[in-house]
């Protein structure tokens, strides 16, 4: 009676791990390793990453790039040109390209990512000054450009700042 107990549990284990039956399989036997629910959740996670990534890059691309362009040709056109001088054109510029660049990068909720824009602004004047000191408004237009890549980086090292201090 022991003898024929041991071998069917011999068997039962045997046939656990070498026997592909999918009919027989019940709630004592191993499941496949392509059933599992770890499997799933894993591939799941996968796809939720890679949405995530796509949905960052559309932001960056969609909205925090025009963003960037537009606060800082925006600027250089604010303090070259006179007419503009009027606060609720400049508002609205900085209204604008402030959305744009923080809901590109950064949290619309969190009042301290007002360091985003506020950072490509200052590169804008910057190379504003140094332009119009070395020669006339020409020369903004001209060389200002070069600028534009110290625009792009700034606003990442104001958030990683920002966020570093929450």
């Amino acid at each position: 009676m022991k003898k024929t107990k041991i071998e069917q549990r011999i068997n039962n284990a045997i046939n656990a791990f070498f026997v592909n039956n999918q009919e027989n399989i019940d709630e004592n036997s191993l499941t496949l390793v392509n059933d599992s629910a770890i499997i799933k959740q894993e591939a799941a996670t996968k796809l939720s990453e890679k949405g995530d990534l796509l949905i960052k890059t559309l932001k960056r691309a969609f909205l925090f790039l025009p963003g960037v362009l537009y606060l800082f040709f925006g600027t250089f056109t604010i303090f070259s040109v006179d007419l503009l001088w009027n606060p609720l054109s400049v508002l609205i510029m900085f209204s604008i390209g402030s959305f744009l660049t923080i809901f590109g990068i950064g949290k619309l909720k969190n009042p301290k990512h007002l360091a985003i824009p506020l950072s490509i602004v200052a590169v804008a004047l910057a190379a504003f000054g140094l332009c119009s000191w070395l020669g006339n408004l020409r020369y903004v237009y001209e060389y200002g450009i070069y600028f534009f890549p110290l625009a792009l980086i700034a606003p990442f090292l104001a958030k990683s700042l920002v966020d570093k201090t929450d």
